[in-house]
């Protein structure tokens, strides 16, 4: 069996904090990206080159996003690179993209350094409808979150004031996401960690090879509060991708992590707080099968909600295709819209909550099953 080199063969290059290592970004030399374009036909032609996207920097590409920040019915794609500025391409309707991260604000950190960076992923997490960016990072570097400012573009890091940067300073961020975890109608973050070189164990005081979890609950005003306390209980280890669904289809949304050199973590989410949820799985005819691209927003009495179905998540994962919502104490929804990949927008009104929704391009509901009922297990009361 073939062993991963215990350090590397380049003195200058292979070194973190004076102790050798295998190689990382400053070792190795870079490669384009690449675009496949679907004909329609069962073949594919590769176009990164004509779109617009294939890196001709040769950075180190890692995770990829697509998602409609603009707004304007077209995906766009966010490609977060180690040790390098990330790529913000908006897509020009034209087949072709123009890459925007050093203009919106998206490339670098607040203070204008490069990141190592890894797991990325949309979502509108203050409610403004408009999708933020949160992107993992190396060691001591801090996870970063970009909030979307709707104004030409343009994004602002608000890692620190939002608490999330801190936490995450002495980890390596990998698979992440905007998750719904409590079913509140806000969206929290995971993120998988673990460092890449397990020599670090004999640096004193420093990061560690195998690394804890961290969770993070929205507090509904721009920040965020660090529960991992929640998961201290599972061993700690070297992390990777992390993919998001309802495995066990009772209307929370788990995890299924990746460990180095370990079998896969299953995180099945046994919160039950009262909450009301949805979930819709979209079938295309006309746009492909699967909706990828198709952009669902939700109304309810209290709150508009709106999430896109996505090819791949994060960081070498794939998340439930279907698209979950929490509703909190709402237990209809008004209204939801869909707009699919070629544009069309269905809507339909009045739907109980509670229940899987399977929608057909142009024709609607074909089938719904339900859900758990959201009881409520209070804690008992100890007095005073």
């Amino acid at each position: 069996m073939n062993k991963l080199p215990t350090f590397g063969s380049d003195e200058k290059n292979c070194r973190f904090k004076g102790i050798l290592v295998q190689c990382g970004p400053w070792g190795m030399q870079g490669e384009s990206d690449l675009l496949f374009h679907n004909r329609g036909d069962g073949t594919f032609e590769e176009v990164s080159k004509k779109a617009g996207v294939d890196d001709p920097e040769h950075h180190y590409g890692l995770g990829v996003e697509w998602g409609d920040y603009d707004n304007d019915g077209w995906p766009d794609l966010y490609v977060a690179n180690d040790a390098g500025p990330n790529y913000l391409y908006r897509n020009k309707h034209d087949g072709t993209f123009e890459e925007l991260g050093m203009l919106s604000g998206v490339a670098l950190s607040g203070d204008g350094l490069e990141q190592g960076s890894m797991g990325v992923d949309w979502g509108d997490y203050r409610h403004e409808g408009r999708m933020g960016m949160f992107v993992t990072n190396f060691v001591e570097q801090g996870n970063t979150l970009y909030r979307n400012l709707g104004d030409q573009g343009l994004f602002s890091d608000v890692s620190w004031p939002s608490k999330l940067a801190q936490p995450s300073f002495p980890l390596v961020g990998w698979g992440t996401s905007f998750f719904d975890m409590d079913n509140d109608t806000w969206l929290d973050i995971f993120v998988a960690n673990g460092h890449v070189y397990p020599q670090v164990d004999s640096i004193p005081g420093g990061a560690r090879y195998k690394q804890s979890m961290l969770l993070f609950r929205n507090n509904r005003d721009g920040t965020f509060e660090d529960v991992s306390t929640v998961l201290s209980a599972i061993p700690a280890a070297s992390r990777r991708g992390a993919a998001f669904g309802d495995i066990n289809n009772d209307g929370n949304v788990d995890i299924v992590i990746v460990n180095v050199g370990e079998p896969p973590s299953l995180l099945l989410n046994q919160g039950s707080n009262g909450n009301h949820r949805v979930l819709f799985k979209l079938i295309g005819m006309k746009s492909n099968k699967s909706g990828i691209g198709a952009r669902v927003t939700v109304m309810t009495a209290t709150s508009t909600q709106f999430n896109e179905v996505r090819g791949g998540g994060s960081y070498l994962s794939q998340n439930d295709p279907r698209l979950h919502f929490g509703l909190g104490a709402d237990s209809k929804i008004s209204q939801i819209e869909i707009r699919w990949p070629n544009g069309k927008i269905e809507t339909l009104r009045e739907l109980p909550a509670d229940f899987i929704y399977t929608i057909v391009e142009e024709q609607g509901i074909t089938n719904k099953t339900a859900l758990p009922p959201p009881l409520r297990r209070d804690l008992p009361d100890t007095g005073d």
